[in-house]
């Protein structure tokens, strides 16, 4: 035997579906006001790509691109490098080389970056500008021939190597340039 429903039991029930019926009316308006897009044909696709990569690049990050200030790029980026964070290092040293595209440090310092993130092709592109540039930087032919080394180039990298050594043979980077020499046998 079934129950019998009340006219209470009827009265509770019709409320509860309307008040169910206008909350999911409620909750599926407000997810669509919330995802709403421009039409596509509207949004650029240039717009499109340099608003996905401002989100991935992090807010402290995105200021630091916008600085003009060499000097604070500078310290900005060492940090990031120290801190082992390679990609925005290297972003950063970009920067620097787009206001001055004559920093041999910036060369330098990009160019180890971008080995450290893999891209050691686009590392010893601008290593190798950069000793063109500030031939008489002992650091960048030293970091050359680190990266020459590492991407198995011998003979570049004892060129590179030798030519750290002969700037100063006594400084720190002309000791080091002598051990990896010696790792080369020569």
């Amino acid at each position: 035997m079934m129950p019998k429903i009340s006219p209470l039991h009827w009265i509770a029930l019709v409320l509860f579906l309307i008040f169910y019926g206008f909350t999911v009316f409620a909750l599926t308006r407000d997810y669509y006001l919330r995802q709403a897009t421009a039409p596509v044909a509207q949004t650029a696709p240039e717009q499109t790509q340099a608003s996905e990569a401002a989100n991935l690049i992090p807010p402290d990050l995105a200021e630091m691109l916008q600085e003009t200030d060499p000097t604070r790029l500078h310290q900005r980026a060492d940090e990031f490098f120290m801190q082992g964070r390679y990609s925005e290092a290297a972003l950063l040293y970009g920067r620097i080389l787009k206001l001055n595209p004559e920093d041999a440090e910036a060369h330098n310092d990009l160019g180890l970056a971008l080995h450290y993130t893999g891209d050691t092709e686009g590392a010893l592109e601008i290593l190798r500008t950069g000793t063109t540039k500030a031939p008489e930087l002992q650091r960048q032919w030293l970091t050359l021939g680190f990266v020459e080394l590492s991407a198995g180039h011998t003979e570049e990298a004892r060129a590179a190597l030798e030519r750290a050594r002969n700037l100063d043979p006594q400084s720190d980077v002309g000791q080091e340039a002598v051990r990896l020499l010696g790792q080369l046998g020569g």
